[in-house]
């Protein structure tokens, strides 16, 4: 199927480094990026899937990577397995065109120092997701059009995206959200698909799946898996929040229908929750279905 799909063009450049004051830098990781825009006016043009106002903070504003989803290298003070989540974000920085990247010691996730920054980049926008952060495919070069103006994205264009590179490379996952245009959708299916079948990156080492469980009692056991980022997510914070194995898990899953229970679609298009794409049984935790398979809403407007 060939996609087509209208964008906006942000031209700007990307940051990964307060020279002033790095301890106090961004955070870049696998599949999010701070993006300064040319033109900040035009963010405020730009759908909000979830009514939130675009996040701004020092004249830019996070890309959220759209359409995958990288394993976490720190959220809520855990990680998922290493190679690969630090995989995911040392490829993301090359594609971009950082090198030397070096890190803190005793902060893994703040950049120390590196050859050159800010770099020059360009997005093509969709909207502003829940968390206020920028949503779009995310590229290096000379942008296809002038600032703001609407572009259409076809298979070649997907293609070239660091979104799609990622996923080709093994490194991300796609988590595909009803915002995104569904020929964008099953291109990312068919670029996952092959890679999956390849074996490469961290799908020939993943450890909760489709025909595949591994035991969870606790939040150590969590982060040295290779699984799904969304669950994993919701693991954490199910973990601290007191839990002992995954006996609970279901019901909590369930309690929240806003910031747990996503609401989704399954492969047959029958309207489903998160809790419909895994199974439990004692503490093990396998899916029902491959990531890539669902689609998932926004979050309603708060």
């Amino acid at each position: 199927m060939m996609a087509n799909a209208r964008y906006t063009v942000l031209r700007g450049q990307f940051r990964i480094h307060r020279a002033d004051d790095p301890r106090r830098g961004p955070q870049p990781d696998g599949d999010t990026i701070r993006f300064e825009p040319a033109s900040l006016q035009l963010l405020a043009s730009l759908p909000r899937f979830s009514a939130r106002p675009p996040d701004i903070r020092s004249n830019g504003i996070n890309v959220r990577y759209e359409g995958i989803d990288t394993l976490e290298t720190h959220f809520d003070g855990a990680h998922q397995a290493d190679t690969f989540a630090f995989g995911a974000r040392d490829k993301n920085l090359a594609l971009l065109g950082y090198t030397h990247v070096k890190f803190f010691g005793d902060e893994p996730n703040i950049v120390s120092s590196v050859d050159v920054d800010p770099l020059p980049g360009y997005v093509l926008a969709n909207g502003i997701e829940s968390n206020g952060r920028l949503l779009g495919l995310v590229y290096v070069g000379v942008a296809p059009a002038e600032d703001g103006q609407p572009f259409f994205v076809d298979d070649a264009r997907l293609n070239d995206s660091v979104n799609a590179i990622l996923v080709r490379s093994g490194l991300a996952y796609v988590e595909p959200y009803d915002t995104m245009p569904i020929a964008l959708i099953e291109r990312l299916r068919a670029i996952i698909a092959q890679a999956r079948g390849n074996g490469g990156g961290m799908f020939g080492s993943e450890s909760v799946g489709v025909g595949n469980s591994a035991t969870i009692a606790s939040l150590d056991d969590v982060q040295t898996l290779v699984m799904w980022p969304k669950l994993f997510r919701r693991l954490v914070t199910y973990f601290r929040e007191g839990h002992d194995g995954l006996s609970e898990f279901d019901g909590w899953i369930r309690e929240d229908p806003v910031r747990r229970d996503d609401t989704l679609r399954l492969p047959n298009g029958e309207k489903a929750n998160m809790h419909d794409t895994y199974e439990i049984s004692g503490d093990r935790l396998s899916l029902r279905f491959n990531p890539e398979a669902l689609i998932i809403a926004p979050d309603p407007p708060v």
